[in-house]
Formats: structure tokens, sequence, C-alpha cells
């Protein structure tokens, strides 16, 4: 039996799987604020994975834990996460280990993601495609030749951290003008809340006044024709298919597949993307490619954790 944890700058997801990927149990919780608080989230949630079905923790055989930055695959460090400023250099496996005696492997989130869609996912259908994950910020991952590509240490396919505009705002990362800065969740409720003055109509004003302004909200009240919804859908949409286009003209891929919160919004972001990419991208690449939201956005990726913590699990045994 495998654990598989997501650790994005929103949630946490977690799950128990065995050596076929059958889920077990799975659980989703809210992403605390600092880095003690998220190692005894994931114990918590290790616990109660375990208990839901009635199994000890002795059973589990490798963790695996995807986090949102740039990690360091060997060292089992997350070097810096935009999106969870209290991890710098952090030996979040190293920490894990301690605390439960069982060997921890760490990736980047999408990393995981992308193994998850390869492994049980829509992903399977391809061999050469690329991951975006759409949430708080903005992750990537690609498979080339049905092999999962992580680059030197763990950290490649940082797409969010692509730059966009040379002047535009300053990014969490320390950069300028970052893709995400444009198209992720976070981009999208900023939009709404500098441009709301401008829609006197809009129903999103009772949200701004009431309560926490989401991107599901904002999709919700899209979908409903609010303007102001409509047209700060619209313009992350375009911002994505720029990213999208850019990444075509690299990698040449089979497939798109959006992940992340936001892709439950593909039925909007998906078309406006592919228009984007048929204008910027360059012919004789960009005419095959398929647009794919995730198979399951909240499991795949902790799937895709435990599958990687499977095979490193036994390739140490081997060596």
């Amino acid at each position: 039996m495998f654990l598989g944890i997501d650790i994005g700058g929103t949630n946490i997801k977690g799950l128990l799987t065995d050596k076929s990927g059958k889920i077990l149990s799975f659980k989703e919780i809210e992403t605390p604020g600092s880095a003690k608080e998220i190692d005894d989230a994931i114990l918590n949630l290790m616990e109660n994975l375990a208990t839901s079905v009635s199994v000890s923790k002795i059973d589990i055989e490798a963790i695996g834990i995807g986090a949102a930055g740039t990690v360091d695959r060997t060292k089992g460090q997350v070097i810096t996460s935009p999106n969870i400023p209290s991890w710098k250099n952090y030996p979040l496996a190293k920490n894990i280990e301690k605390k439960t005696g069982i060997k921890v492997f760490i990736e980047n989130d999408v990393t995981v993601a992308c193994a998850g869609g390869w492994w049980q996912g829509n992903g399977s259908k391809f061999k050469n495609w690329i991951m975006i994950a759409l949430g708080t910020g903005i992750g990537g991952g690609v498979i080339i030749d049905n092999k999962i590509y992580t680059g030197q240490t763990g950290s490649s396919m940082e797409i969010g951290h692509m730059t966009i505009d040379i002047n535009g705002p300053r990014c969490s990362c320390g950069s300028r003008g970052c893709l995400e800065q444009y198209a992720s969740a976070s981009a999208l409720v900023k939009y709404v809340e500098e441009n709301i003055a401008k829609y006197k109509n809009s129903s999103l004003h009772e949200h701004i006044a009431d309560k926490p302004l989401t991107a599901k909200i904002i999709h919700d009240h899209a979908i409903d024709k609010d303007e102001l919804a409509i047209e700060a859908m619209t313009q992350i949409s375009r911002y994505l298919g720029l990213g999208v286009a850019n990444l075509i003209n690299i990698f040449n891929p089979e497939a798109v597949i959006l992940g992340g919160g936001l892709s439950l919004a593909h039925k909007f972001i998906i078309p406006i993307v592919k228009d984007v990419v048929k204008e910027h991208a360059l012919k004789g690449v960009k005419e095959k490619v398929k647009y794919l939201p995730i198979k399951d956005q909240s499991k795949i990726p902790p799937l895709g954790a435990a599958r990687i913590a499977m095979d490193r699990y036994n390739f140490e045994k081997k060596s």
C-alpha cells in the first residue's frame, strides 16, 4: 500500500492506493499557513486515511509527495514555493520520514499530476503531452515519448513563471510579468477586484461585499452571463492561450491536459485557448493538438504521487 499526497497553495489532497492503482481512501483538507502546520496536516491526513479503511500505518510501504514549487528530489527539499512562502530550502521529505519511519519521495506537484494522468488518467492515450495545472498559481508537466520529464533536480516545467511581459506586475517568485500573474485563479480574482467599479450592474458586487471572492464564484457568474465575469474569464483564457502556444511550439505535443481547480471551467477556457493557439502557434505544429480537462482533478495528482513513490521505492530496493 502506498500513500500519495498533493500539496497546493489552497488544498492538500491525500489517498491510499494499492499497486494496481485502486484508490482505497481519499481526503482533501485546506493547506495551513506554516511549514510545521503542513507537516502536522500530512501526519493527520495519513492517520485519517489509514483509519478510514481499517489498516495500520505499518502497511504503508512508501509515501509520495507532490509539492507546489521548485524541489530537489535527491535531498527531499522544497527549494522555494511562491504560493507557500514558509517553504525555503525546507526538508519536507526528511521531516515526514523522521516522524513516520516510512520512506518519503518528493516531486513537483504538477509532475505527480502528470504521473497520475499517465498511469490512470486520460493522458494514458498519448505518448507526448503537456499538463497545465491552473490553481492559486500555474504549474506544468510534460510527458516525452511516454516518459515523465522532470529535469535535473525535479523542477522542470515551471511554466507559471514564464515571462509574458517584462514590465508586468511583480510576481511572488521575484520576477515580473509571469504567466500566473495573468492566467491563474488568483489572477482571475484580482482582475474582478480591480475592474468591478466599472461594472455597476455586475452581480459580483454582492460577493465582494459579503464574503471572499473565488474563481469558482466568478465562473458560476460567467455561466449566468454576468458581463464582468465573462470578461474576466475571457481575459485569463487569452493569456493562457499565449502560454500554451509557446509550449506547443517548443514541445509539439499530441495533447494539452488542464488540471487544477480552475480546470473545472474548461468548457469556457478551452475554446478561447484554441483560438489564441490557432493565431500564434506555428503551422504544422498546432493543428492536431487535443485539449482535455484532467480526468479527476482531485484524485489524479495524489495518485501520481503514490505511483512515483511506488516506482522509486521498488527501484531502491533492487539497487
